[in-house]
């Protein structure tokens, strides 16, 4: 399964373990207050996506918006993105998700690649 998934990819993925927030977006959220946040870990990223590991099931479909802190948790970059899938961590408590990303601003999505290339080396 693994191997279909890479040969799906347009993009190469990095191993980069970086803690990012997550807020998944209930569907009749009216505010950030009805939303569920979790304070999660990429396991590896991409241009178009990240892998994560989260304490909580998330189902697969959920909206979701990343906040990945930069300068020392003072700014976050703030992404949009879909749960691709979604899968037990294995040996370890939680979870693993795929997220794809969306096109949110362009100005983001710059910063993102930058993001993704300063992580990769």
């Amino acid at each position: 399964m693994a191997y279909e998934q890479n040969n799906r990819r347009k993009h190469p993925r990095f191993s980069v373990e970086k803690a990012i927030y997550l807020e998944v977006v209930s569907r009749n959220s009216r505010s950030e207050a009805d939303n569920t946040i979790f304070l999660c870990n990429t396991l590896d990223i991409s241009v178009a996506g990240l892998r994560i590991w989260v304490q909580e099931p998330v189902a697969e479909g959920s909206k979701v918006n990343i906040a990945v802190p930069e300068d020392e948790w003072k700014e976050n970059l703030e992404l949009a993105g879909k749960v691709m899938w979604s899968r037990e961590a294995g040996d370890q408590p939680g979870f693993w998700l795929g997220l794809e990303l969306d096109d949110t601003t362009h100005e983001n999505m710059e910063r993102w690649f930058k993001v993704v290339q300063r992580l990769k080396q």
